[in-house]
């Protein structure tokens, strides 16, 4: 994670979310793109192991962990209903294939909230007790 804090926190968290964006803008590209016809494809799998790395397993935030169970729910419910060898219903799909970004982009919310609260704000303090020139 790369914070700059030179320019004031609303920057930093300007930064943080565009980084937390761009991380899961790969994630919704995934379940859009997801057909649901390749056998070696896993898309809860997948997703989830994206949805870890930018988080600490096992971390206390129960918002974070109820959004991750969300996320986990909505791709499973995607590829059931896209898989191979059962009827296709493009509507369903469709609708799946929207409740599941949706559920990446409450993850997204609740991955910054948690980061934000993991962030460490240098102390302005030694530069106030500093000599004058």
């Amino acid at each position: 994670m790369r914070l700059v804090f030179g320019k004031g926190a609303m920057s930093s968290e300007t930064l943080l979310r565009q980084e937390i964006r761009d991380s899961l803008g790969f994630v919704r590209s995934m379940i859009d793109h997801y057909s649901g016809l390749y056998s070696g494809e896993n898309l809860t799998r997948d997703v989830l192991r994206f949805c870890d790395e930018m988080t600490v397993p096992g971390e206390p935030n129960l918002r974070l962990r109820e959004a991750r169970r969300l996320v986990e729910e909505r791709c499973r419910q995607l590829a059931q209903v896209t898989d191979r060898f059962s009827p296709r219903d493009p509507a369903a799909i469709a609708a799946l294939r929207a409740q599941a970004v949706a559920a990446i982009d409450l993850f997204q919310d609740a991955a910054l909230e948690w980061r934000k609260a993991r962030t460490v704000v240098p102390s302005s303090g030694c530069l106030l007790r500093r000599k004058s020139l």
